[in-house]
């Protein structure tokens, strides 16, 4: 724990892939041929909390789908990539546009695609349910399906390890 202390502590960004992260990675398709996914919410409660203290979060997702850009726009993640397999170009870009060194990101995720991310960055963490390959590369595992409150997981890590915790905890506070 105390490396994992010790990485969340210089995070300055969070990155998140979102099917099998966000969500389970199931799709449910519809008349309207399109598909709709289920996202929960305490993944929102942390994505706010963490750009309450100022740590944005960016989805990068495989698939380009409606609910993904639709969630990121409720939960005000102006940094949405969707519809890319070839992640690490984007990380680049986000550390151009934050001023950030890959060791100052964490990135979430769960299969293959992720694995170039997950080498580089400061913290790497994946759900308990993530492909092999990503569970013997992550930093931390989390004890947690996708879906299932990944993300808050890890936020909550990263604000007690930045002194943030108590602060959020007060607001909370009658």
């Amino acid at each position: 724990m105390t490396d994992l202390r010790s990485r969340a502590s210089h995070i300055k960004l969070l990155c998140t892939d979102v099917d099998g992260v966000l969500t389970d990675g199931s799709l449910h398709f519809g008349a309207e041929s399109g598909h709709t996914k289920a996202f929960n919410v305490r993944d929102g409660a942390g994505i706010k909390w963490l750009q309450r203290v100022g740590i944005p979060v960016a989805f990068i997702s495989g698939l380009d789908s409606p609910s993904t850009w639709q969630r990121a726009a409720q939960l005000e993640v102006v940094d949405c990539f969707a519809g890319s397999l070839d992640k690490l170009p984007i990380l680049e870009q986000l550390c151009a546009k934050y001023g950030l060194k890959v060791e100052e990101i964490a990135h979430i995720g769960d299969d293959l695609q992720d694995l170039p991310l997950l080498r580089r960055v400061g913290l790497a963490a994946c759900p308990m349910d993530a492909a092999e390959e990503v569970l013997a590369t992550a930093h931390w595992t989390v004890p947690l399906r996708g879906g299932r409150g990944v993300l808050r997981t890890v936020a909550e890590e990263l604000l007690k390890a930045q002194g943030q915790w108590a602060g959020i905890l007060a607001s909370y506070e009658t």
